[in-house]
């Protein structure tokens, strides 16, 4: 038997999910949350019984990437499935970069939910064929060719907040002249011409966040 958690904001979904699963002898849902904050809490004392969570991806204060990323930075062996209705690019990214192990969408057939639930407690990624296909007919997009590194998407997410290089600097402690090679590279890596051009790329494709 495997131990579920539920999280999200809506009721019906929740009792719906909760349902569904009953009728299964193998998938055992052990609690429900209506927020990310909550689930987080609760993971703090009792991920080690818990194998999957089955999460919402829009939510107030704190969405299902943001939840994503915690759980898999501070309880690893914790598999996450996003369960939602968005299946637009801007969702789709940040969710596979944040490391679910899942991606689901509401509206497919309840067998084939159950199915993916338990393919993903087996070890596999699995993704819906709907974002499968997306991914792959944007696969080709600049920032997918050339990954920015970790020091780049930090110099980037200033730049969103209308910094300049000197203010840059300051804030993350190193010389104006790096900020300036950081930016240098961000322009050639996503392939545009200047700042305003790099920040809105990175907002349109959810690299950075406002």
């Amino acid at each position: 038997m495997s131990n579920i958690v539920i999280t999200d904001d809506h009721a019906v979904v929740r009792e719906g999910m909760k349902f569904l699963l009953s009728t299964t002898d193998d998938l055992n849902v052990i609690e429900d949350f209506e927020s990310g904050q909550k689930l987080i809490e609760y993971l703090k004392s009792n991920h080690k019984k818990v194998e999957l969570v089955l999460l919402d991806l829009v939510m107030p204060e704190m969405d299902g990437i943001e939840v994503t990323r915690v759980i898999k930075r501070d309880f690893k062996d914790v598999k996450v499935v996003i369960l939602t209705s968005y299946t637009a690019e801007e969702y789709v990214r940040p969710v596979i970069q944040a490391k679910a192990d899942g991606y689901l969408i509401k509206e497919m057939d309840a067998t084939d939910l159950i199915e993916s639930i338990r393919g993903v407690l087996e070890g596999r990624a699995v993704i819906h064929p709907e974002i499968t296909k997306l991914l792959k007919e944007n696969s080709d997009m600049p920032h997918q060719r050339n990954i920015l590194s970790t020091r780049e998407l930090e110099v980037l997410g200033e730049m969103a907040t209308g910094k300049s290089n000197k203010e840059i600097a300051e804030t993350l402690f190193v010389s104006e002249k790096t900020v300036k090679t950081h930016v240098s590279h961000i322009l050639t890596k996503l392939e545009v011409s200047d700042r305003t051009q790099a920040v809105i790329y990175a907002i349109r494709h959810n690299i950075v966040k406002l």
